[in-house]
């Protein structure tokens, strides 16, 4: 009768945890396998937001929207610039900036396109991939974290430091909110609203 009784109490307990603090079921990076398979997916996609950009002894405070095509993009950025906004619009194969007063360049890549226009050092198209709260494809990983849904909370790769700082929850998956992105000559800002995906 006792170890009935002890039974009962201790599926009693059980019942009443509440469900915020039970444990996920899969580990996770289980649970991160999941994740980057259903991101990598998601390759039709937007956001607005803003952005505080600071590099050696300036800085900027720019919005910014991100239209992303599979691989075609269109970027917008509003705030620290004479001529007004300034686009970025391409693919892998080139990239054009136009501003406001009809001014255009093109590059091969937005981190030249950038870099030879406005002096920024941002990688850009790492930033395709850490936006979505994944580590850029093209370079080695060299260190991560998850939280325990599996989600990204630090990130090294190439020099570059991001700290993921919140996630909001979009079409059944979560991604990021908020990110801070350092380098030892450039860091980034970046909170991300309005969250879209596709058409």
């Amino acid at each position: 009768m006792k170890q009935l009784f002890v039974l009962l109490s201790l599926m009693l307990v059980t019942a009443c945890t509440p469900f915020w603090q039970t444990k996920p079921l899969a580990p996770a990076e289980l649970m991160w396998e999941s994740r980057q398979t259903a991101l990598k997916q998601m390759d039709i996609w937007s956001f607005r937001g803003r952005t505080v950009i600071r590099q050696d002894k300036e800085g900027w405070n720019v919005g910014v929207t991100w239209q992303q095509q599979q691989q075609a993009f269109n970027i917008r950025l509003f705030g620290p610039f004479s001529q007004g906004a300034v686009e970025l619009a391409g693919d892998d194969q080139q990239v054009t900036m136009t501003f406001s007063n009809g001014e255009t360049y093109s590059a091969e890549t937005p981190e030249q396109l950038l870099a030879e226009v406005m002096g920024w050092l941002l990688p850009v198209s790492a930033l395709r991939d850490w936006v979505r709260g994944l580590p850029y494809e093209a370079v080695e990983i060299d260190k991560k974290t998850l939280d325990e849904k599996g989600r990204l909370t630090t990130l090294s790769q190439a020099g570059w430091q991001i700290e993921f700082v919140n996630y909001v929850p979009l079409e059944g998956n979560d991604v990021p909110a908020k990110i801070f992105i350092e380098h030892p000559q450039l860091s980034i800002r970046l909170v991300m609203n309005g969250w879209k995906v596709g058409q």
